[in-house]
């Protein structure tokens, strides 16, 4: 029988009411003699007699709220507000144990895991790579529920190899500056042939309290397995300098692998995922994207422009540098540049120099970010 939740009050913490019923009651009969004795009270009855009542009118109240639950049961909801019990005498002495309330239907509330009080989750983007057609560790997730950290690493497959295990080196640094290193730590992966693997989580040595404090990860593949063998990376990997805000739009913009922004000089043009190919190629070798998809379509060298900006110290001065270029701009992109403009000076009136964000934000404009 499915579970039946009651309460004497109006609802149930956790759960929503979604459906009202009607009221129901269920009522169980008791002998005419067996209260006869009790025209006045309970307390009036001796002690030895007023526990065998007691105990005989919890029985019948037991019986009675099992046979309530049961009715509820059988119907098309699932719980009961307002509930109440009592006894009623009715014409002839005849006098019963009555159970009532009101139907309902409640669901559970939704709670996210980020909502538990002991709950810690962290999602960091991993800020190194390798350039070569491996699994590309591009996402470490931590969590935990007050009873250890467990760690799971995204990787992409470029190949939809079947990786049945990877070992790796995990480093993270917190946000004063420290590192703390965890050495060989097994991944494995429930599903393998996937572009994107999610590896299961592993228990690791790392304080629950010190989720909280990590600013970034990065991850040193030693070994990773296939049906076909065991493979080892010997080549170093490549560290990743752009700041964090830029790295997240980066990813948002061009995918979770990507690590560069694209650039071309007509030999060679670097991909998103930091792959650098000869410059007749019509798509990368490691990741597969088409160089023409990349490409940004704005033909003015912004670059300058900005280097000017930034021995400024004041958005007013900046705008003034961008108005001596204006006109060579790109049309299309001359008023969002001149709104954010306006946007800095007016946040510099109550927060102090923003000079640094609205440099990002025009470079992330013209870097399609």
């Amino acid at each position: 029988m499915k579970e039946v939740l009651i309460t004497s009050g109006t609802s149930f913490e956790g759960y929503e009411i979604v459906d009202y019923g009607t009221y129901k009651f269920t009522q169980t009969i008791i002998n005419s003699n067996f209260l006869k004795d009790l025209g006045t009270s309970i307390a009036d009855i001796a002690t030895d007699r007023r526990d065998v009542y007691q105990e005989k009118i919890d029985e019948i109240l037991n019986e009675t709220i099992k046979n309530f639950k049961e009715m509820v049961g059988e119907s098309n909801y699932n719980a009961v507000v307002g509930f109440t019990t009592g006894v009623e005498v009715y014409t002839n002495n005849v006098t019963a144990v009555v159970a009532s309330g009101t139907l309902v239907s409640i669901t559970p509330v939704y709670k996210s895991e980020f909502e538990k009080s002991n709950f810690i989750r962290k999602e960091l983007y991993v800020r190194n790579y390798y350039d070569l057609l491996v699994p590309r560790a591009s996402k470490v997730v931590l969590a935990s529920e007050g009873k250890g950290t467990k760690v799971s690493v995204w990787f992409n497959n470029y190949n939809n190899d079947d990786i049945l295990a990877l070992k790796a080196e995990l480093q993270f640094t917190n946000i004063y500056g420290d590192n703390i290193t965890l050495p060989d730590v097994d991944f494995t992966f429930d599903k393998t042939n996937l572009n994107l693997l999610k590896s299961d989580f592993v228990e690791c040595k790392l304080p629950d309290r010190y989720i909280k404090l990590i600013s970034s990860a990065k991850v040193y593949i030693k070994k990773y397995v296939k049906s076909s063998g065991v493979y080892e990376i010997d080549a170093d990997s490549i560290g990743i300098e752009m700041s964090e805000s830029k790295f997240r739009a980066l990813k948002v913009k061009k995918g979770i692998d990507a690590v560069a922004n694209y650039k071309s000089d007509g030999l060679v043009w670097t991909c998103n995922c930091g792959h650098v190919n000869e410059g007749g190629s019509e798509e990368c070798t490691i990741c597969g994207r088409k160089q023409d998809d990349m490409k940004n379509s704005i033909t003015f060298n912004y670059e300058p422009m900005v280097e000017e900006m930034k021995t400024k110290e004041y958005v007013i001065e900046i705008k003034d540098v961008l108005m001596k270029y204006i006109k060579d701009i790109d049309a299309s992109l001359r008023m969002q540049l001149l709104e954010i403009m306006e946007s800095g000076i007016n946040y510099e009136k109550t927060r102090g120099s923003m000079k640094d964000s609205v440099i990002e934000k025009v470079e992330n404009l013209f870097l399609g970010l």
